[in-house]
């Protein structure tokens, strides 16, 4: 049977480009098919006014072997910039006031910022029983540390990280090596020490550093872009997915033109729900099980100021609100302190997030009061004056996905459901991690994957039943 392509990824944020990166630089011909009409997904830069907003992902974390391997093979290595130098601590709001706190663990729980009680308890953790089901985030921690650290850690750190609830989300899916390290060591604190006197950096805070790229983390998809020249196709919807004997038809719709493509294999790049719409005729189970992960809305809202306006030295990485505290606001990042180049000279810039699991309808508000809900929180917390010289409001109506119990459950049953047809593979932020770095791990196993796939196609022994040619995908 004659393809057009080797194989078809589905989907062009970084986790699609990624993947047809590293399939394109083995030699495969591959397309990538997108509804939309540019690349990055979730990651968005927007630049006006000479400022510079991250509308998603603001940055990544070293060591990150995989993202550190592709942006030294995207030529990208000399546009990355570090954190800067001004950030000394980090904030947390606490009776009412934003409070600074040393960046290292040690100094981080032996200041003043928790009581003797809190301190105490996380002194006893090492004689807490272990438990090896999965449990909430809130279960886990409370039983092992203690109501305090969960409400002024983990609550704001989770809120941070995924915009969300720690009541409602799996501790196995948002930090597997702390349920690890219980399983193991039957302490958390011992297994962190028995990992750093085995010289492990993941465990030593002092080697992990944030940097981005001097004209935003927009940068990676773009670089990305370039290098697959002529094989990515937006304005592009995939209707449907048919399996044949060998390979899969794609039926696409361009506007009001309709097409279709045969390929040997097809790389599912989609957000959770998305991907469970084009995988419920295969399994209505595995469908319905994507389709429950929730994306509660998410805003994300920037503020410029003239430097003079805010009282704050702004001498951290940003200001976290825990839930116990009752605020509007998630969090707010001091973008300008965090990476040089994010405002003009003499003025500072702020990037709030709003809504989320915990106030989804805020992130709903319109333009004009969420600005003002934004403004409010820097004037109470940070000191400022005045009305900002710029303001940037993106909506996500659908958020990051919320990894819930059971979600081990769900990623065994994509990779049951890619085995029932070969050529299917599946990838994306839900499976591993929200993160930029987890995306392209994932990513490039996927690619892996997908390249023994087609070198078995290629010898004769891998092909897909023809029994189940009827079946299609409507994506």
């Amino acid at each position: 049977m004659q393809h057009d392509h080797d194989i078809a990824v589905i989907g062009a944020g970084i986790s699609g480009l990624t993947t047809a990166h590293a399939l394109a630089a083995a030699g495969h011909d591959v397309v990538v098919l997108d509804r939309r009409n540019a690349p990055g997904g979730r990651i968005h830069t927007e630049r006006r006014d000479g400022f510079l907003v991250e509308h998603g992902p603001n940055s990544l974390v070293s060591p990150a072997p995989g993202a550190e391997a592709l942006i030294d093979a995207l030529g990208l290595a000399d546009t990355r910039i570090e954190r800067g130098e001004a950030v000394r601590r980090r904030y947390l709001v606490r009776d009412g006031r934003a409070h600074a706190l040393p960046l290292d663990p040690f100094g981080f729980f032996a200041s003043g910022f928790f009581s003797l009680r809190g301190r105490l308890r996380l002194l006893g953790e090492p004689f807490i029983r272990p438990e090896p089901a999965d449990e909430t985030v809130t279960r886990f921690i409370t039983r092992r540390f203690g109501r305090e650290l969960l409400d002024y850690v983990f609550d704001p750190l989770v809120g941070g990280l995924y915009a969300g609830d720690p009541q409602q989300l799996s501790v196995a899916a948002l930090f597997p090596h702390l349920k690890r390290l219980e399983r193991e060591y039957g302490s958390i604190l011992q297994g962190v020490l028995a990992a750093r006197r085995a010289g492990r950096s993941g465990f030593d805070p002092g080697k992990r550093r944030l940097f981005s790229f001097s004209r935003g983390m927009a940068t990676l998809p773009a670089r990305l872009m370039e290098t697959l020249a002529g094989r990515v196709r937006f304005g592009t919807r995939v209707e449907g997915i048919e399996p044949l004997s060998s390979g899969y038809r794609l039926k696409l719709r361009q506007g009001e033109h309709l097409a279709t493509l045969r390929v040997r294999s097809v790389v599912v790049a989609l957000p959770a729900y998305a991907a469970a719409r084009a995988l419920a005729p295969l399994s209505a189970d595995t469908g319905a099980a994507l389709g429950g992960i929730a994306h509660p809305p998410l805003a994300v809202v920037a503020l410029g100021f003239r430097a003079a306006d805010i009282a704050h030295p702004l001498d951290g990485l940003g200001v976290l609100m825990p839930k116990a505290e009752r605020r509007g606001v998630l969090g707010m990042l001091f973008s300008s302190t965090l990476f040089a180049g994010r405002a003009p000279g003499g003025q500072v810039l702020l990037t709030a997030y709003v809504g989320g699991a915990r106030q989804p309808e805020l992130a709903l508000l319109p333009r004009e009061e969420i600005e003002a809900l934004v403004l409010e929180e820097a004037r109470d917390l940070l000191g400022a004056r005045g009305m900002p010289v710029f303001s940037s409001v993106r909506y996500w109506r659908q958020g990051l996905p919320q990894p819930g119990l059971g979600h081990e459950r769900r990623v065994e049953a994509l990779r049951a459901l890619e085995a029932e047809w070969p050529g299917l593979f599946v990838t994306g932020n839900y499976i591993s991690g929200v993160s930029t770095a987890a995306c392209i791990d994932a990513a490039r196993g996927t690619a892996s994957r997908a390249q023994a796939f087609l070198a078995a196609q290629r010898s004769g022994t891998a092909s897909v039943d023809g029994a189940r040619q009827t079946s299609s995908l409507q994506a």
